[in-house]
């Protein structure tokens, strides 16, 4: 890597410096000594502490496959059939670009649910990185100058706009679980308990689709009910307004009971 991991020292009195998350003049805990810390040379290496254990992450994923997006059921016919603890490598960047500061997070290591780079990290949860937990922490794989490839690449940001690099380890779950003999893997944040996924099982779309696409039509038929009556004068207008109001009340009961009748099933 070109830029290395780094514990910047007071240029007073050498003591370590505990420098946060977006901060470029931090004061010395020691002499009291103002330093103007460069952190475009340098690489600071974080963690986030975890705050749930494989119980309460294994409840947060049952929360999860009970909510809108995933099938009817999931977070009871779903098998979790492992949970395993690491802490995961990202790359924290801070850019400016045209006065817009911008945090993007992005893989240090193999990922594959991406969707973790969704994930929104307050400054005040990063604690400097303690080298108790190299055991549970994943090496890091993409060095540096590939992340900075990949933003210039995929968002058009040069180097230049970069103003901060910061390893961060990540508390995570990886659970894996089972449903209709498929193998599916989700993340989740050992510190907010935010669930990620990739690839699930989703609610099947077409019906939703399909009751839409009728109603649209029945409608807009409907629609040109008020314009025969037009051609038949004021009282005519009227009259087919009503038929219209009529007619859109009697249809919106089938088109609802069956639309909650599909939501149930699926």
């Amino acid at each position: 890597m070109t830029n290395t991991l780094q514990q910047l020292s007071c240029h007073q009195c050498a003591a370590p410096l505990p420098v946060q998350q977006g901060r470029q003049f931090v004061t010395c805990e020691f002499c009291g000594a103002e330093n103007f810390v460069d952190k475009r040379s340098a690489v600071m290496h974080y963690a986030v502490l975890d705050t749930i254990g494989s119980p309460e992450a294994q409840a947060a994923l049952r929360r999860w496959m009970g909510g809108n997006s995933t099938v009817k059921d999931l977070d009871q016919k779903a098998e979790i059939t492992q949970t395993s603890f690491e802490m995961f490598p990202m790359w924290l960047v801070r850019t400016q670009t045209k006065g817009q500061e911008q945090v993007l997070l992005e893989p240090a290591a193999a990922l594959d649910v991406t969707e973790l780079t969704e994930l929104s990290i307050p400054a005040a949860a990063l604690e400097p990185y303690d080298h108790t937990l190299d055991d549970q922490a994943i090496a890091v794989t993409v060095p540096v100058d590939t992340m900075k490839k990949w933003l210039l690449e995929n968002q058009k940001i040069p180097a230049s706009n970069i103003t901060e690099i910061s390893l961060v380890h990540l508390p995570i779950f990886r659970c894996k679980y089972s449903f209709e003999g498929r193998s599916f893997t989700a993340i989740v944040d050992a510190s907010s308990s935010e669930v990620f996924a990739n690839v699930y099982p989703s609610k099947w779309e077409a019906p939703y689709f399909a009751i839409g696409f009728l109603a649209f039509i029945i409608y807009f038929c409907a629609a040109f009910i008020p314009i025969v009556g037009y051609s038949a004068g004021d009282i005519g207008l009227g009259l087919g307004i009503l038929i219209y109001i009529v007619v859109a009340i009697v249809v919106a009961i089938p088109i609802f009971g069956v639309a909650a009748f599909i939501s149930a099933k699926i």
